[in-house]
């Protein structure tokens, strides 16, 4: 992903989640600059079909949403922080490629988990691909992203 795809990234945002949890370029970009082996776009005949941004985190509560986040360090988890697919391109493995992507970078970081914030819809999604519900340190942090929403984790250990 690069900077001048952040428009593009804004686009998909609002169709997948409308205004509710549009990020602004600038925190989005300083999330794509703390590791930007962990984000990517997805391109189809008519343009981008869906993102991800991923990065490390330690794990044990979601980041807060809207603000930058503080620089890299050594962490034990990564943090799927959002992916998205536009609906046009729902059903055709984009989702599911993307995740793989973040899965591998994750992998190769040599992390012990990966987690992630899903929305109340996305909670199902997320447990067929392995996650579970977990209880975070500060259970205010969720507030943010919404009624129903649930943090959750994914061993990455063999």
């Amino acid at each position: 992903m690069m900077v001048d795809d952040l428009p593009a990234v804004l686009a998909v945002q609002r169709l997948a989640y409308g205004d509710a949890y549009q990020e602004a370029a600038e925190v989005l970009d300083a999330k794509r600059q703390r590791s930007p082996a962990a984000c990517w776009v997805a391109c189809d005949a008519e343009g981008m079909a869906g993102y991800v941004f991923a990065h490390d985190w330690p794990g044990d509560t979601p980041p807060p949403l809207h603000v930058a986040l503080p620089p890299a360090g050594a962490s034990s988890s990564g943090f799927l922080h959002d992916l998205a697919v536009v609906p046009r391109a729902h059903g055709c493995g984009l989702g599911a490629a993307l995740f793989s992507a973040v899965q591998q970078w994750s992998v190769a970081a040599g992390h012990e988990a990966l987690t992630l914030v899903s929305l109340d819809s996305a909670v199902g999604y997320w447990r067929r691909a392995g996650f579970s519900p977990v209880v975070p340190a500060d259970a205010s942090a969720l507030a943010a992203y919404g009624d129903g929403a649930c943090f959750m984790r994914r061993s990455l250990k063999r």
